[in-house]
């Protein structure tokens, strides 16, 4: 199964997220520091203002009226505890003593309300000064709901505009299956950003190729296939009326052959009919194999996938006949048909026990017009039988694979997801 983030928006969508969540912590934490920084440097300032106020008038240099809350006490009468840099108090008088003279010995009176003294050097005397409130910013847990609030918001805005800017690539891979399976061109709209429109608008321009190419291709190749028929028959006739019997069925063998190729350039031009009702394979299987095994080919039946695995008759047997016809040219006896069902869908496979294929070859085999030379060559064969089947198969939704069998031979498997019985 596909998993849920291995996508474009998916990543897009983590991405978006972790920057979100990354830089609103940072920015929070940053923030929260420099306020804490900037308020404890205000109150240093403040209480290192008032101590030197305070000393100026004791010293009669100064006439200032001091808050009733900052005191001027003799030295021996001071009290209060050794100063211990802890907790708030720690940076606030570490900042304190930078703006007091050199030698000032500070204390901290931690009774309520707590309070500074200090005393400045060359002096008989304390000042008590009040910590002035240096409040730390709300906690986190004050701050999450807003927070979270805040980042919600614009993670759906940022999800929206990531589905936004995923939509171009996600039509233009559907219209890139469709081209694949049904070799139709299913235009897909230019928009998102620049880059995306230009990828838009050269796969629009290439996809059209393709189709046109094909059309022109399939074209030619029916007409030549019509064409011939003409020809062949009048030679069939012909080589009837001969008195040579030999030379007769020479000629009668050699214009069937060609006849075969014809209709296979027709299939693989024209396709086929997509009309009719699927059909159940395990029960249809044994009328498709009767014409070879009448022929004397010994062909083994392993079927597992149930009545559920169904397909339409016509792709069916167009499917196989090619499939054997292929295997009992090219392998040997016995060939096996199969049939299975797991999760992903059903699989139908031809099995041969012949020489089996080159690993080189093997991509390359589905390619019209492409006979593997000299093992897989033969009369009225042009190369299309194995193009046609995963031509087929495409229509279907289905998929072609080729693997040659660690005991000889060739597989062709075909695999079908379980909405295939139901295109």
């Amino acid at each position: 199964m596909k998993r849920r983030f291995d996508t474009l928006f998916g990543r897009l969508a983590l991405l978006i997220i972790a920057a979100l969540v990354i830089s609103h912590f940072s920015y929070l934490t940053i923030l929260r520091s420099d306020r804490d920084d900037t308020r404890i440097q205000n109150a240093a300032d403040q209480m290192a203002f008032l101590i030197k106020s305070a000393a100026e008038v004791h010293d009669g240099r100064s006439s200032l009226t001091l808050p009733d809350l900052v005191q001027v006490v003799p030295a021996h009468l001071a009290h209060g505890d050794e100063f211990e840099p802890a907790n708030q108090a720690q940076r606030l008088t570490v900042q304190l003593a930078r703006r007091l003279p050199p030698g000032t010995e500070l204390r901290i009176e931690r009774t309520p309300p707590p309070r500074i003294w200090a005393r400045l050097p060359d002096h008989n005397y304390w000042i008590a000064t009040p910590i002035l409130s240096v409040r730390s910013p709300p906690g986190t847990a004050t701050i999450l709901p807003g927070l979270a609030v805040v980042i919600g918001i614009t993670v759906v805005f940022a999800l929206f505009a990531a589905w936004q800017l995923q939509r171009p690539v996600r039509d233009m891979a559907a219209a890139a299956e469709h081209l694949a399976t049904h070799r139709t061109r299913t235009p897909v709209k230019e928009r998102g950003p620049l880059e995306l429109r230009q990828l838009t608008e050269r796969f629009n321009r290439m996809s059209n190729d393709i189709v046109q190419t094909d059309r022109e291709r399939n074209t030619m190749l029916a007409g030549i296939a019509h064409d011939l028929k003409t020809p062949l028959a009048r030679l069939r006739l012909r080589a009837e009326m001969l008195d040579d019997p030999q030379m007769s069925d020479g000629i009668t063998r050699d214009a069937e052959a060609m006849a075969r190729i014809v209709d296979q350039f027709l299939l693989f031009a024209r396709g086929v009919e997509s009309d009719g009702l699927p059909t159940s394979v395990e029960s249809r299987l044994p009328y498709v194999i009767q014409p070879f095994t009448d022929q004397g080919h010994a062909i083994e039946l392993d079927l597992h996938a149930g009545p559920t695995f169904r397909l339409k008759q016509t792709f069916l047997e167009r499917i196989l006949n090619n499939l054997l016809d292929n295997a009992v040219t090219y392998g040997r006896a016995p060939l096996i048909v199969r049939t299975k069902h797991d999760a992903q869908g059903w699989q139908l496979s031809v099995e041969d026990n012949g020489p089996g294929i080159p690993e080189a070859d093997l991509n390359r085999i589905v390619r019209p017009f492409v006979r593997l030379d000299p093992a897989r060559g033969g009369n009225a064969h042009c190369g299309l039988g194995l193009a046609i089947v995963d031509k087929l198969t495409q229509q279907l939704g289905g998929r072609v694979t080729f693997v040659n069998r660690q005991e000889g031979g060739l597989r062709v498997t075909l695999h079908f997801p379980l909405t295939a019985s139901e295109a």
